[in-house]
């Protein structure tokens, strides 16, 4: 008897590791195939966010302004007043000093 109940509850634990097993590599395969779709959809969602960055670049650059600018009618204005004669915008109160900076030079 004691051989039989020995047998039965090593067929029992053995069918129920079989089944836990079968079970968990379920598991594992649908786990995978969402990974998988997500990983696609990633993809596809990387794909396209390089092209609308292609396509903002290829609106937006400096090259592109000039036709951008005449398809909306802008003209572009050329530019006649030079500045020349500009004053200094501090004056400083003895010029003769020459100016010391961050400690280093002037005597």
């Amino acid at each position: 008897m004691k051989f039989r109940n020995l047998l039965f509850s090593f067929i029992t634990i053995f069918i129920i590791s079989m089944v836990s097993n079968l079970y968990f590599n379920l598991k594992i395969n649908t786990l995978s195939e969402e990974l998988s779709s997500l990983k696609t959809e990633l993809v596809e969602l990387e794909i396209d966010k390089s092209n609308t960055h292609l396509m903002y670049i290829e609106s937006f650059s400096t090259s592109n302004m000039e036709i951008l600018s005449k398809s909306m009618s802008y003209r572009r204005l050329d530019i006649h007043n030079k500045n020349i004669d500009l004053v200094k915008p501090y004056k400083l109160e003895d010029e003769d000093k020459p100016i010391v900076v961050l400690g280093f030079g002037g005597g």
